[in-house]
């Protein structure tokens, strides 16, 4: 039971994300559990829309239970469980490396305390790219509702765009049945 709950809460985590995506983006191809460029992300979106841009999403969790009885490879990324010994850094590292155009990391919790979550100058700057151009955003995925929701708490900004970037999307979507698409 508690391994169906875990699943479904993952589950809802995703499609909020999915959602959040779908409302941002101009005609995106959404996919959910991929391997991206060799590394698992849960949600992932190309948008059609003339830019082709990229945007990965990377869940990581707080939820109690959401951890129980799922695999970590299952879960990708995980948090401790209390907002202070929260260390989203090495992942953020890993995750600035990622060839994406947005880069994002949700924090999936049912703590209402994470609704007023704020990022610290240290948060905004280990954030950014090196040379300033692309930053991870944070987004808080809420599960305390009947109905989850997802608040930015750090807007993402464009990284630098490249070959390989362009030729993985046009690849990924060649080879891959998207999980939501505007159909013409």
């Amino acid at each position: 039971m508690i391994e169906t709950q875990a699943h479904q809460g993952i589950g809802r985590a995703m499609n909020a994300l999915q959602e959040y995506l779908i409302r941002k983006l101009l005609l995106p191809k959404v996919y959910l559990d991929v391997l991206w460029n060799g590394a698992p992300v849960q949600v992932l979106a190309i948008d059609r829309a003339g830019s082709g841009d990229v945007h990965a999403v990377w869940m990581m969790y707080l939820a109690p239970g959401l951890d129980a009885g799922v695999s970590s490879a299952a879960l990708g990324l995980f948090l401790p469980r209390t907002v202070e010994e929260m260390n989203l850094w090495p992942a953020v590292e890993e995750i600035k490396a990622r060839p994406t155009h947005f880069r994002y990391v949700a924090i999936v919790s049912d703590d209402p305390a994470m609704r007023g979550l704020i990022p610290s100058q240290e948060t905004v700057s280990k954030a950014l790219a090196e040379d300033g151009v692309g930053r991870v955003g944070i987004l808080v995925v809420d599960m305390t509702d009947v109905e989850p929701s997802v608040r930015v708490i750090l807007k993402a900004e464009r990284f630098r765009s490249s070959k390989e970037i362009v030729e993985l999307a046009d690849r990924y979507m060649a080879e891959h049945t998207a999980n939501w698409e505007l159909r013409e």
